[in-house]
């Protein structure tokens, strides 16, 4: 059984996956109480779900870009609860788990977290070979500066600022589910690559940063 853990931006995510079936998943506004809320609402999930710690056999967990702090929460109880285990633990970035929502498009698309100040953090990502695959490095830009390179037809998607949005020529906004990131899928991201034989050493993984 997989606990994913997604901690990086003010809305919190959790879920259990046993590698065929999402069998339970929370997301909730943390805010700034990530601390307080991340380990009772993970026991509370676990023993709604008639399991322990004990069950679990994987961690994966989002380790940024986004809120400095939230990301090194997340992170920081999932690498003790791997070490404290001995289980495998895996690392997905932020975006990467935003667009894994998302069906097949021929559309470029703009997945784009709140990096504060009236500015958004961001990648294009284009749907290639059955995935969603980054085309860019993350970068941080204002709204106006972010707006200013669509010029094409393109999604937007992630934590968005709607009136900055609502006249622009060029972008259309998927339905607004899509917009909530949910740790079901950094749980479906985490399986694909353990089975790879993808892991990361919890001495090692350190939260990712965008400037």
């Amino acid at each position: 059984m997989l606990l994913a853990i997604d901690t990086a931006t003010t809305r919190a995510s959790i879920a259990l996956h046993d590698g065929q079936t999402l069998r339970s998943e929370c997301t909730w506004e943390a805010a700034d109480r990530h601390t307080q809320t991340l380990a009772a609402q993970i026991t509370d999930m676990l023993a709604a779900s008639e399991m322990t710690a004990a069950d679990l056999t994987a961690v994966g967990v989002c380790i940024g870009p986004g809120s400095y702090t939230g990301a090194r929460i997340g992170l920081a109880f999932a690498k003790g609860l791997a070490v404290s285990r001995q289980l495998p633990l895996v690392g997905v970035q932020t975006l990467d788990i935003l667009v894994a929502a998302l069906p097949p498009d021929d559309r470029p698309v703009y997945a784009v977290f709140a990096a504060g100040r009236k500015r958004a953090g961001f990648a294009r990502y284009r749907y290639t070979d059955g995935v969603w695959r980054a085309e860019t490095e993350v970068v941080i830009m204002t709204w106006p500066e972010l707006l200013a390179q669509i010029t094409a037809p393109a999604l937007l998607v992630g934590e968005i600022e709607a009136a900055n949005v609502s006249a622009h020529p060029h972008i259309v906004l998927p339905a607004s589910a899509y917009h909530l990131r949910r740790a079901g899928f950094l749980a479906d991201l985490a399986w694909a690559r353990l089975r790879a034989g993808q892991t990361d050493d919890p001495a090692t993984l350190q939260p990712l940063y965008a400037r």
